[in-house]
Order: C-alpha cells, then structure tokens, then sequence
C-alpha cells in the first residue's frame, strides 16, 4: 500500500511541475537574453487524399497524403497565441481539428490532432404506384422500408466517395410489383448525394 501511495503522490508532483518546467525553462531563456521557442505541430490520421493544407494564421502548410504528423516551418514566442485551421480540405475529403488553438507556454511543444474521413453521401430517388405498405429496399445489409403512397426514398446510411452501391428489391409488396429502372439500381458513389434511381410499382 506505501509503495502505491509513494508513486501516486509522486506522480502527482510530476504533473504540476510540467508546467513550472516550461516557466522554468523561458525565465532560463529570457535571463540570457533569447526567448523561449515552441514547435507547432501535430497528428493526422486518416489522410487518404492529397491536398490538406493546415494554417497557423498566415503561416500554410500543405500536408501530403500518408501523412501521419505534421510541423510548421515558423516556430512561435512564449506567449503567442496560435490558431491551426484548415485552410484547404483534401479532395473527397473533410478533416477536423482538435486542440488547434492556444497559447503557447503552457507546455514546450504544441501538438494538435487532425483527423480526416472520406465524404458520403445518401442514395435515393422517385417512386411511383406504391399504394400499400411491404416494399422493403436493401444496399449491402442495410434494409430500408419504403411506406405506401411515398413518392420519393432514401436508402438508409451512407455511401463514402468512391465506394459501389448496388440497390434491390428485398420484399416485394402486397398485390404490387415494384422494379427499380434499369441503369439507376448501382454506381459508384460521386461527390453528392444521388437522387437519380427510379422504381415504378404496378399491381400483378
């Protein structure tokens, strides 16, 4: 019990005293005439797609893909407030930021996280005749019933750019047989939300 007692106390010192190291460190700097410096810098996952560009103020930074961490060229003064944005998102891309902004001083370095995930869209699009309840649409293993006298559907979740969907009939309606028109049921998701398929319900 000492011994979890002696390393918790321990522990703690250590995390207060972080902060009083980087105080520390800059009165050291300033006593010699020079000024404390702190690296603005990073994480990044997800990158798949050229053309992130990060910005701290006016200072970019084009980030390339595979990237996994990023640095500024310009590091900044104790004291300088500093602001990472996206300047420019990657293509079929949206990144966010988190711990992007600050003060530096608090500690020697400053590390943000960027993460970036492709974009998605919806699948969907008219419908004609359903005049009863049953019809039931499926992408992949995502069901999406359809109500009667619906003129318009949208297929549960999401398609990311890039990725095929192929849309079917899984359950057919009472006394209906409804038939998606040819060259709008697949495709390959672009960079919107598509509203082109078609389904025509007529009683059999």
């Amino acid at each position: 019990m000492r011994s979890v007692t002696y390393f918790l106390e321990n522990y703690m010192k250590l995390s207060c005293l972080r902060p009083l190291a980087a105080l520390l460190l800059t009165l050291g700097l300033a006593a010699c005439g020079g000024k404390a410096s702190y690296e603005v810098s990073g994480t990044i996952s997800g990158l798949n797609n050229e053309g992130l560009i990060l910005a701290n103020g006016g200072d970019p930074l084009p980030v390339p893909a595979g990237k996994t961490n990023f640095t500024f060229a310009k590091r900044i003064d104790y004291g300088t407030a500093y602001d990472i944005t996206v300047k420019q998102q990657p293509a079929h891309m949206t990144c966010g930021i988190s711990g992007g902004s600050g003060s530096a001083g608090h500690y020697i370095n400053i590390s943000a996280a960027v993460t970036c995930s492709q974009n998605r869209y919806t699948v969907g699009g008219t419908i004609s005749g359903l005049t009863v309840d049953g019809l039931v649409l499926i992408n992949g293993s995502t069901l999406t019933p359809v109500l009667k006298d619906a003129t318009t559907f949208t297929i549960g979740g999401f398609v990311a750019y890039g990725e095929t969907y192929a849309i079917s009939v899984s359950a057919q309606p009472k006394g209906l047989q409804c038939d998606l028109a040819p060259g709008t049921e697949k495709g390959t998701m672009g960079e919107g939300n598509v509203t082109a398929l078609k389904i025509a319900c007529k009683p059999v």
